[in-house]
């Protein structure tokens, strides 16, 4: 649905004169054009990984092989029913999304088999890889014979698992108080480009488009929280010789948090600046009005002998001061 809508948009920014105004017609298609260009930074996301770990093997350790194939499986779906319904637009942005989630699996399996540290990727994963396998082909034969309609429902819920897929190691995460096995770009990007195409969804009416996306959001935005809360850690002492470098991507991620403390503690300063200068501002305003002298119902008092008396008010009223011009 991501690039169909984008041709969507495009034959109604056509029929724009006669439609609706053309402005409106402008803004859904930069939506829609925004919004695929988010999908496809999304898609590359698994590459961040991937290409780490080809940098420094032992970091598969870190990779959580179920959120690469729910990745692949969310994909191949969206590719099967835009093949075979056929929607044209939708499929070059999922046969993009095809080649990541392979080569990054492909990848991540071929050093984990030599990575004692990889503990993942066990025999759980070989048989969850194996199992997406099958269940992709024979989504791929379902789709080509005739239920490409089926396939497209089928592909909103895996969208929907795709992107609780990372929280697979929450436990973990909980456990160790380390989201060393989170993904941060996929993470960060999953909650821009379901945002984008929930927006999308809401402007155009579209239930399928805006549904799932809003899960989307919501688990995005929980595993952004738990990033954020638990730092990621290294396997191991930066001196012992099994010490484990943390993958790139969450050098990001500390950034961020480096960066929300700072301006937590600048917020705070200048609210504590403020709050003083509110206070201090208030007790002058206390202290000016409170020493001004009294001209309502009574005399003021001019020789310097502090409040008038009863006597004194009788004396000033019975002989009135007389000032010369």
């Amino acid at each position: 649905h991501i690039a169909a809508l984008l041709h969507r948009a495009a034959l109604r920014a056509r029929r724009a004169p006669c439609d609706s105004p053309l402005g409106a017609m402008a803004a859904d298609f930069i939506l829609d054009t925004v919004a695929v260009c988010f999908a496809v930074f999304f898609m590359t996301a698994p590459l961040s990984q991937a290409i780490d770990v080809c940098g420094t093997p032992a970091k598969v350790r870190y990779v959580n092989p179920i959120n690469l194939l729910c990745f692949s499986l969310n994909c191949i779906t969206q590719l099967a029913y835009g093949l075979f319904l056929p929607v044209p637009p939708v499929v070059p942005c999922n046969a993009y999304g095809v080649f990541v989630g392979i080569f990054s699996t492909s990848a991540c399996w071929c050093f984990a088999r030599k990575e004692p540290h990889a503990k993942h990727w066990d025999r759980t994963a070989a048989f969850a890889t194996a199992f997406t396998g099958l269940l992709a082909a024979l989504i791929f034969a379902y789709a080509a014979f005739g239920g490409a309609a089926d396939v497209g429902v089928l592909g909103m819920m895996v969208g929907i698992i795709m992107y609780g897929a990372p929280l697979s190691s929450m436990k973990e995460v909980l456990r160790t108080k380390s989201s060393e096995t989170l993904p941060v770009m996929q993470s960060f990007l999953g909650f821009l480009n379901s945002s984008c195409w929930f927006t999308v969804g809401v402007r155009t009416g579209k239930v399928p488009v805006w549904g799932p996306n809003i899960i989307g959001m919501m688990l995005s935005l929980l595993q952004l929280a738990l990033i954020f809360k638990f730092p990621a850690k290294p396997a191991g002492d930066l001196e012992d010789e099994d010490f484990i470098p943390l993958l790139a991507e969450h050098s990001l991620a500390d950034v961020a948090r480096d960066t929300s403390r700072e301006w937590k503690e600048a917020i705070v300063e200048h609210s504590h600046s403020i709050s003083l200068f509110m206070k201090k501002s208030s007790q002058d305003l206390v202290g000016l009005f409170s020493h001004s002298p009294r001209v309502d119902n009574e005399y003021i008092s001019l020789d310097g002998d502090g409040p008038l008396t009863e006597n004194k008010k009788k004396v000033i009223e019975e002989n009135p001061p007389q000032f010369n011009a």
